[in-house]
């Protein structure tokens, strides 16, 4: 008699706790977005990518012409390397070991940039998509919204899909 007391006990302390937890998962509404996809489509998000694309262009142009030079310079120090002195060759080693890092360098200096310059540019797109989705989630009581590309999410139910919601409190 006694354990039936205990597990009747034990049953409806378990019950007591996991009730409220029971009412809270009723009530608790996850959505997905795809956030890219409002972002690349938008006008804004448009001009953004021309932006970023030009100064691609720009910041690569003239490495393009340096890496097109130095190769130019290895080229010809192979073709007279059989001719050279040996201190003449190993001079002429060192100096385009010292061009190829400074071109290395210079095209981690450019692809820094670039980097900066998106994020820069990105960056009031990404705050107004947040001012969207938050908007979306206040209006349509969630308590959680995935962005859809980046969550890791294997499968969803189309109904939880909140893109175009967000798409249309983002403005196009």
């Amino acid at each position: 008699m006694f354990m039936f007391k205990l597990g009747v006990s034990v049953f409806l302390a378990l019950g007591l706790v996991l009730t409220p937890l029971v009412a809270t998962a009723a009530e608790f509404r996850v959505a997905v977005v795809d956030g890219m996809d409002v972002v690349s489509k938008s006008a804004e998000g448009k001009r953004v990518q021309d932006n970023i694309k030009k100064k691609s262009e720009e910041l690569g142009k003239p490495f393009a012409q340096r890496r097109q030079d130095f190769a130019k310079q290895v080229e010809d120090f192979q073709k007279q390397a059989g001719v050279m002195k040996d201190d003449a060759k190993k001079r002429k080693q060192e100096e385009l070991q010292r061009k190829a890092s400074e071109l290395e360098r210079q095209g981690a200096d450019a692809e820094k940039q670039l980097q900066q310059f998106q994020e820069k540019e990105l960056a009031p797109l990404f705050h107004k998509l947040e001012t969207a989705v938050q908007a979306v989630a206040k209006e349509y009581k969630l308590a959680i919204v995935l962005d859809k590309r980046n969550s890791g999410l294997l499968y969803m139910d189309p109904e939880l899909d909140i893109t175009e919601k967000v798409r249309s409190k983002f403005g196009h």
